[in-house]
C-alpha cells in the first residue's frame, strides 16, 4: 500500500531588481557624462503561499507505478494507476504583492524530485500556473495565481513524499 500524501512545501527564492544603473568606467577621466535618470522606486515584492500543492493520499492499483495530476485552473485531479484513499487534492495558491500595475515574471521549475520518509523518490513534472503570458500586479498591489502538476511514482515506492518548489518572481 502506498501513501502518496504529498504535501509540497513551497520555498520561495525571489530576485528583486536593483535600483539605478551600472556605470562603465571610461578611459577618458576628463570627459563628462550625462547623469542617468534614476530608476523609479518600486515596492519590494512579497510572496505568500496561501495553499500548498497537495496530491492527497493514494494506493497503487497496478504494477507499482502511476501518476496523479492536478490541473492549475480547476484543481481537478486525475489518477492513473492509483486509487484515492481520502482527503482533498489541492492546487497550490500563491499571492504576490508589489507595485500596482507592474509587470512581473514568475518562474517555476519544470521538474521537482520528492523524497519519502522511507527513502523513495517521486517526480513532480508538468508544473503549470493559471497566469496569463504577461502577468501584471493588480490595482490593489496583489497578484494571486494557482499552480498544479503531475506526481509520478515508479517501482512501488511508498511513504509520505515531500519536496520544495522554488518560485522566482521579478519585475520586468
Amino acid at each position: 500500500m502506498m501513501n502518496v500524501g504529498t504535501v509540497i512545501r513551497i520555498v520561495l527564492a525571489f530576485a528583486l531588481p536593483l535600483p539605478g544603473t551600472a556605470s562603465i568606467a571610461q578611459s577618458c577621466q576628463l570627459c563628462a557624462t550625462a547623469p542617468a535618470d534614476p530608476a523609479p522606486s518600486l515596492r519590494a515584492l512579497s510572496v505568500t503561499i496561501d495553499a500548498a500543492l497537495d496530491f492527497s493520499t493514494a494506493v497503487y492499483t497496478n504494477r507499482d507505478s502511476g501518476s496523479i495530476a492536478i490541473e492549475a485552473r480547476t484543481g481537478r485531479r486525475q489518477m492513473i494507476g492509483f486509487a484515492a484513499l481520502g482527503g482533498p487534492a489541492l492546487a497550490g495558491t500563491v499571492t504576490i504583492t508589489g507595485e500596482p500595475f507592474a509587470r512581473v515574471t514568475v518562474n517555476l521549475p519544470r521538474t521537482v524530485v520528492l523524497t519519502s520518509n522511507l527513502g523513495g523518490t517521486a517526480d513532480v513534472t508538468e508544473i503549470r500556473t493559471d497566469l496569463p503570458p504577461h502577468p501584471v500586479i493588480g490595482p490593489n498591489g496583489r497578484l494571486v495565481f494557482t499552480f498544479g502538476g503531475r506526481l509520478t511514482a515508479r517501482n512501488g515506492v511508498d511513504g509520505d513524499f515531500r519536496g520544495r518548489i522554488p518560485v522566482t518572481v521579478d519585475y520586468n
